[in-house]
């Protein structure tokens, strides 16, 4: 009986999936951009085919939507058990991991991509999820999501700035009544609110 056991038992282990049985998790201890991040280990690992706005760009300072693919990303993953999957190449030049992410059923790089977080990078060789990325991202464009909003032309003749959040809204707001007389500010149109770093609003999506 014993041994029917342990025969039964070995045929278990046999029969997982291999990569079912080399699966492991992973936490993130901080977050270094939009698309960067290191575990626990000290590891560093880039998100594969995801390319988020440069915290400091070349102009200086922060491109638009920077800061907040970075708190988006955090929110995603920081001090959370993530699975990482690896395509064709491992690492990039500077030896960093090359890996798709996964919290539960959520799935990073696209989720970043699809909200309008990042721009998706597929140039190769890793194009395991080519098309899901590609897909996210015409989704995000369609939908003037956060980066994509960026070039929308103007609907209002003006929108009105809270100094407090970097938000802008459309005067017909109703987070407009929220803000207070001396955090207001007044932009003629989106490109100016958009150049000093402000964002648009979630509601009204001026």
């Amino acid at each position: 009986m014993l041994r029917r056991c342990v025969v039964l038992a070995l045929l278990a282990v046999l029969t997982i999936p291999f990569s079912a049985a080399l699966a492991k998790d992973y936490v993130v201890r901080k977050i270094i951009s939009g698309d960067t991040v290191q575990l626990e280990s000290g590891e560093v690992v880039r998100y594969i085919g995801v390319a988020t706005p440069g915290l400091n760009s070349k102009e200086g300072g922060a491109e638009f939507y920077a800061s907040q693919a970075v708190r988006y990303n955090k929110r995603l993953v920081f001090m959370k058990k993530v699975r990482l999957e690896f395509d064709t190449k491992k690492k990039d030049e500077k030896g960093n991991l090359l890996a798709y992410v996964f919290v539960k059923k959520t799935f990073v790089n696209a989720d970043l991509i699809r909200n309008g977080y990042a721009r998706a990078d597929v140039s190769g060789p890793n194009i395991k999820y080519r098309d899901a990325l590609l897909d996210a991202q015409r989704r995000a464009k369609a939908d003037d999501k956060g980066i994509w909003s960026e070039k929308k032309e103007d609907t209002e003749k003006y929108y009105i700035g809270n100094k407090r959040t970097s938000i802008f809204h459309r005067p017909a707001c109703k987070m407009v009544q929220a803000i207070p007389e001396k955090s207001k500010i007044i932009f003629h149109n989106r490109s100016d609110a958009i150049k000093i770093g402000y964002v648009p609003c979630k509601i009204c999506k001026p």
